[in-house]
């Protein structure tokens, strides 16, 4: 059997997870992305504003400003990689230094964006970039012009490319890791799951009798749910089998009861069918027993009470035609009124079985006793065979367990006896006869209102 739901949950939350891990992991690149740029940029920033000595320089020399510090004569301008740009109100260019002359930024006021407060990355016409920054902030309170130093933005853009691929590669080997990890996990994780799902095939081809029980906190509710419901289901399945060789045990008595009586030419032919009738009215009595017995078990069976002399002379007329060849006197030694707690089913199954054993393993004589003793009822019935040894007087209500392997048997009889009497609440058990046999002892609740 296999769990149909584990890959799909399995497949689901992986999905899930490696979603999640990409979304967090993206989200962290970006981040990153956006904090180098913008280190990237405060760095260029500060070369920007370093060079704006040699940008006063260059328009000193331009004649646009005059009067300056004789420091800035100590100045070489011509020694910069920045460019200067000197624009109107209408984007129109006023000045160029050398550097964005040479550069071709004829009309690079107009690519400039209306504010820049920080410096920026602009495009030229000529597709090149480049970082700007506007010295004259007050542009916007009717400044005239506007001052804007410029400087190559290749290798901002170059460092920039540098740190994003190197992100998405840091990117892409977290998450190829992350997802290593996680599968790795998944596996250990679902490890009780493929577990339980072995041993639920194991169960299923009997190669085990149940799951263990060092299954992980979370799934001991469930193990021990399914436990629950393989012993219920081997339980069935025994009382069914049970059931079907109890079966086979009893109808086996009144097989060869039947088969005595159509033996016995000197009945008439109506005593002859009267009796038939009778064997296979118990036959089917039984067979309705052990059904319900199958489907209930034993304490889903009714109790009731029967007189005990009915069904004893029942048996006894049986068995002796089965046993005809033994002249075997059955002494009786109760009340004719006396009732057993026990309903008709139960009762002819007890002594059928019993009974039988005694005029199967007995010479010439069987005792039949019962009596109230001390609030219960005690039934014994002895003969005078072989007995039991002491070493099997238990062993020998087991199943399967005979003491007797000369004869022919499956060892069911007695474990049957065994099922009722625990049923009712009594207890049996096997002892010395007084007749030096075997005495088998039945007691039982005692009703005193019967």
């Amino acid at each position: 059997m296999n769990l149909a739901i584990l890959p799909r949950l399995r497949h689901r939350v992986m999905i899930t997870s490696i979603a999640i891990i990409a979304l967090i992991t993206s989200a962290l690149a970006w981040v990153i992305n956006e904090l180098y740029s913008q280190s990237y940029m405060a760095a260029y920033s500060t070369d920007l504003v370093a060079q704006m000595p040699l940008v006063v320089a260059q328009l000193n020399r331009a004649g646009l400003i005059k009067d300056v510090d004789k420091w800035i004569d100590s100045l070489d301008p011509s020694a910069t990689d920045y460019m200067s740009v000197l624009c109107d109100l209408n984007d129109n260019t006023m000045w160029l230094s050398n550097e964005a002359k040479a550069a071709g930024l004829t009309g690079i006021c107009s690519s400039l964006p209306d504010s820049m407060q920080t410096p920026t990355l602009v495009k030229a016409d000529n597709t090149k970039s480049y970082i700007a920054y506007d010295i004259s902030r007050d542009r916007e309170n009717g400044n005239a012009y506007q001052l804007v130093v410029l400087r190559s933005g290749t290798a901002y853009e170059q460092s920039l490319k540098r740190l994003h691929n190197r992100t998405a590669l840091y990117l892409g080997l977290f998450v190829l890791i992350a997802v290593a990890f996680l599968i790795a996990a998944f596996h250990w994780s679902f490890q009780p799951l493929r577990k339980l799902a072995t041993q639920l095939n194991q169960v299923t081809d009997a190669k085990r009798e149940q799951l263990d029980n060092d299954f992980p906190t979370e799934l001991q509710d469930v193990t021990q749910s399914l436990n629950r419901l393989i012993r219920i289901s081997n339980d069935k399945t025994a009382r069914y089998r049970h059931a079907m060789d109890d079966l086979a045990h009893s109808l086996k008595t009144r097989l060869a009861a039947a088969n005595a009586l159509l033996d016995d030419h000197s009945l008439p032919r109506c005593d002859l069918n009267h009796r038939m009738l009778e064997q296979i009215s118990q036959m089917d009595d039984l067979v309705q027993y052990q059904l319900k017995r199958a489907l209930m078990g034993q304490q889903g069976l009714q109790k009731d009470k029967t007189l005990l002399n009915p069904v004893v002379e029942s048996f006894e007329r049986m068995l002796k035609k089965i046993y005809s060849t033994k002249q075997v006197t059955l002494k009786r030694q109760y009340s004719t009124a006396l009732n057993l707690p026990l309903n008709r089913t139960d009762l002819m199954e007890l002594l059928g079985n019993l009974l039988e054993n005694a005029f199967r393993f007995c010479i010439s004589e069987i005792r039949l006793s019962a009596a109230r003793q001390q609030g219960k009822l005690v039934i014994r019935i002895e003969d005078d065979g072989p007995g039991v040894s002491d070493d099997m007087r238990e062993a020998i209500f087991q199943r399967g367990i005979r003491a007797d392997q000369r004869n022919p048997g499956q060892g069911i009889g007695l474990s049957v006896c065994h099922d009722i009497v625990s049923c009712y609440g009594g207890r049996i058990y096997v002892e010395k006869a007084s007749i030096e046999g075997a005495a088998f002892v039945i007691e039982l609740p005692d009703d005193k209102n019967n």
